[in-house]
């Protein structure tokens, strides 16, 4: 079992679990009297002294939700609905409208089915409060979380401590969780690097009207692109979840030469991303559609993973300092080359001593943190749609960030030129028709010109990523 899994947890005492059950039993004779209905109780088996932890929150709160679920995939109407908390344990009530036979099926089939079934309580109680259990609906026992055998005897014999009972019911846990993690992070990576394709009209850069100042990817490279790098941000995400032994704070505070320090995390993450990259180049036809993000999302999922091991509500600068320590000796990449040469990064900063998309995890992503990401909450609280609240991020960005790829297609006067105009265009706060009218005059310019800020579009994505994931 990992480490880490009862960080926060308080013992309970005896009459903390005494006390839960009383008040438990009082709400459910209360709930069928006031509704008249048949009512599901929902708990953990939490065996041991430790009932309320960071895990089994989470586990109650996702029995709560498989509860609403397959109530409402079966057409249950659900007339009320609470939870009760407490040192003693987790508990939650459901009034249905419902036969109880039926309510028990569906307790059933989830406590069966379900990742976390096996821990899962789901009782269901008759509008006169009597209990059906398993063998009255003709189901089969619970099995043993150990040795899998029937949970009853075993739980009369005693085969199995306490100990082992909590750690194995732990296991689970953390098992779920990390799924449920990775999940999450892959999702928000499809939706952001497909979101960001999709802005339109996008200056220089592939969208939906065209190809922007590319000749070898379209819109359709990125699609491609995007389902073959998707199981990368998977992996990274579980990649953050499994090295987190103790939470980001922690470690953050660590010398970076232990091996428990983020910058270890990043070194794990990079020959991921050069098998990424490879699969990349050969969906999309060769074209590098997407290896800044390869870089910056694989970075913000790794970190996202670390945090969500601890916690669920994560705010985006929570990301992004925890990336700020992973690559904090990543300029050192700049003092050698690889078997190819020097990359155009490299060759800009030795030229100019602009860091670019590196200089940028370094110190936290900046532009995103700063501007992209309020102003793209801000646009959307607004009632912006989402084209124009990204178009709004976008300008954001184009504004104030070191978009090496603009110098490699222009030049470092060219990036300042754009920078100044962008910045005298926002300050005349412009509306969502008027940035859009914009982003089409200087399209065109760019495309002309042969200009491509596609550091830009990947800090687009980056802070569509971190919107979706995050706490605002």
């Amino acid at each position: 079992m990992g480490e880490g899994v009862f960080a926060g947890a308080i013992e309970c005492s005896l009459d903390e679990v005494l006390a839960f059950r009383e008040e438990k039993a009082r709400r459910q004779e209360t709930l069928l009297a006031e509704f008249g209905v048949p009512l599901l109780c929902l708990g953990l088996n939490m065996p041991g002294e430790f009932k309320r932890f960071f895990l089994a929150d989470c586990s109650f709160r996702e029995e709560l939700n498989a509860v609403r679920v397959g109530l409402t995939a079966e057409g249950i109407g659900i007339v009320h609905e609470e939870i009760f908390e407490s040192a003693g344990g987790s508990a939650g009530f459901v009034s249905a409208e419902a036969d109880a036979e039926r309510l028990k099926e569906i307790a059933q089939l989830i406590e069966d089915t379900h990742t976390l079934g096996r821990l899962f309580d789901i009782d269901v109680l008759k509008r006169n409060g009597e209990k059906i259990s398993r063998k009255d609906a003709g189901a089969p026992g619970r099995t043993c979380l150990i040795c899998g055998n029937d949970a009853f005897v075993c739980g009369r014999s005693r085969a199995h401590g306490a100990a082992e009972l909590r750690n194995a019911a732990a296991d689970i846990m953390l098992g779920f969780r990390r799924e449920n993690v990775v999940d999450l992070a892959a999702g928000a990576a499809l939706r952001a690097l497909m979101t960001e394709a999709a802005i339109t009209p996008k200056p220089g850069l592939v969208d939906r009207a065209n190809n922007g100042a590319h000749r070898d990817m379209d819109f359709f490279s990125f699609i491609d692109s995007t389902a073959a790098i998707i199981p990368y941000f998977r992996n990274c995400a579980g990649e953050g979840f499994d090295a987190a032994l103790a939470p980001p704070e922690a470690i953050m505070g660590l010398p970076p030469s232990d091996p428990a320090h983020p910058a270890a995390l990043f070194k794990r993450l990079r020959p991921g991303g050069k098998i990424a990259e490879l699969a990349m180049r050969r969906a999309s036809g060769g074209a590098n559609t997407h290896r800044g993000l390869i870089f910056s999302m694989g970075l913000a999922g790794a970190a996202f993973g670390a945090f969500s091991r601890y916690r669920e509500k994560i705010e985006a600068g929570d990301i992004l300092s925890f990336i700020s320590a992973m690559t904090c000796r990543i300029t050192d990449d700049f003092a050698g080359s690889g078997k190819d040469g020097p990359s155009h990064g490299e060759t800009i900063h030795r030229r100019y001593g602009i860091g670019g998309v590196r200089d940028e995890a370094r110190r936290g992503f900046p532009a995103v943190r700063d501007y992209a990401l309020p102003a793209l909450r801000r646009a959307l609280a607004a009632g912006q749609s989402l084209n124009d609240a990204g178009l709004t991020a976008f300008f954001h960005l184009l504004g104030v960030a070191s978009d090496t790829n603009i110098i490699h297609r222009s030049s470092a006067e060219t990036l300042a030129a754009i920078q100044k105009d962008t910045a005298a265009f926002l300050a005349a706060r412009p509306g969502p028709q008027e940035t859009r009218d914009y982003a089409a005059k200087l399209d065109s310019e760019f495309i002309a010109k042969n200009i491509s800020p596609g550091g830009c579009a990947d800090l687009l994505a980056l802070s569509l990523f971190l919107h979706w994931l995050c706490a605002d």
